[in-house]
């Protein structure tokens, strides 16, 4: 079972024991907090020293990471570094010192070690504590990159020795984004979306327009939608792809993304004498009602009333194509109705 999950999600443990399932179970909200006292610090820090179940280890390790410990629990943890064996929570001790910003070379044969795991994420992490102590390697960036996804400051810290100049960073997520690992191609596209320069748009645009995998898509998407003034005009002309495309899709999930922002180009695209244009304006208007009608819907609009009647507007629209499209369309025009009609609820 993937260790990460156990940090980051509610999930099942139906692979663990009764046990060890209760232990992780009873310990998540508190791996999961993000500012911890120094008294549960050392809960944490316990737990990651007891522990035999390696699910908890990991979670219990990866927390530590995020949050280290106070300078006065180093000791153990170097006597975890030596004494234990257990290389999981060796390579994580080493880890966790690190991030305690104590670079120690003394920690390198260790973390190289992790780099040779089976286990992406483990890599992952060993690779931004080998970054930090040994940054003239540049044999590990990629999995820096991935690291990004489940511990983005670790990552920050470590790529910021690793990439000298910024050109060095973009080189960097540009090789990750053509990996052939799905993770590590999100993982560039997260990152390359915080960059917020053109030449990182270019390069979030150009993914869109061979990405399959939908979670990928979503990410390429948000970064999209966070970077509008340089992928608008491109992902206005994506429309007029076939529907059926992976990229068509990527395109009209960013024109929701972006809201109100996107509103008149969506609203063309309805009006549009092409079909494709028409169908993928509507999944966009789609997208933009899920969004909207989102919790979170504050991250991709400053007005959600406002942006909610812009969409309100399309849908006099909406119902001409429902009326009168070919089949094709009408699915599309139907459904983007029905999302409309639940965000009014």
């Amino acid at each position: 079972m993937n260790k990460r999950t156990f940090l980051f999600l509610p999930v099942l443990f139906a692979a663990l024991s009764v046990s060890a399932q209760t232990q992780l179970e009873k310990a998540l909200p508190l791996l999961q907090k993000n500012n911890r006292s120094a008294a549960e610090n050392y809960q944490v820090l316990t737990l990651f020293r007891t522990a035999k179940d390696p699910n908890t280890v990991f979670a219990a390790g990866a927390s530590l990471v995020k949050t280290p410990p106070a300078k006065t629990q180093q000791p153990a943890l170097f006597n975890l570094v030596l004494r234990t064996d257990d290389p999981l929570k060796q390579t994580f001790a080493a880890i966790i010192i690190t991030a305690m910003g104590t670079a120690q070379e003394e920690l390198l044969p260790i973390l190289q070690n992790g780099l040779e795991s089976k286990d992406a994420v483990l890599r992952a992490y060993a690779a931004g504590a080998y970054g930090i102590i040994n940054p003239d390697d540049k044999n590990y960036v990629q999995e820096v990159v991935l690291l990004y996804i489940f511990d983005p400051q670790f990552a920050v810290r470590s790529m910021n020795l690793l990439a000298e100049e910024p050109k060095h960073l973009l080189k960097y997520l540009k090789q990750a984004a053509a990996s052939p690992d799905s993770q590590t191609r999100a993982a560039a596209a997260g990152w390359l979306t915080t960059l917020h320069t053109e030449d990182a748009a270019k390069q979030l645009l150009k993914m869109a327009k061979t990405e399959v995998d939908p979670a990928v898509q979503t990410q390429i998407a948000t970064g999209l939608a966070v970077n509008r003034d340089y992928t608008l005009q491109a992902a206005a002309k994506g429309l007029k792809q076939n529907y059926n495309t992976p990229a068509a899709g990527t395109y009209a999930l960013a024109l929701g993304f972006m809201t109100g922002n996107a509103a008149d180009t969506i609203r063309r695209g309805l009006e549009s004498t092409n079909k494709n244009e028409r169908i993928n304006s509507a999944r966009a208007a789609a997208y933009m009602a899920g969004v909207l009608s989102n919790p979170d819907a504050f991250n991709y609009t400053s007005d959600r009333a406002f942006d909610t009647g812009l969409l309100k507007s399309m849908i006099p629209q909406l119902k001409v194509l429902a009326k009168t499209g070919d089949d094709s369309v009408k699915i599309y025009a139907d459904n983007a109705l029905r999302q409309i009609e639940k965000l009014m609820l």
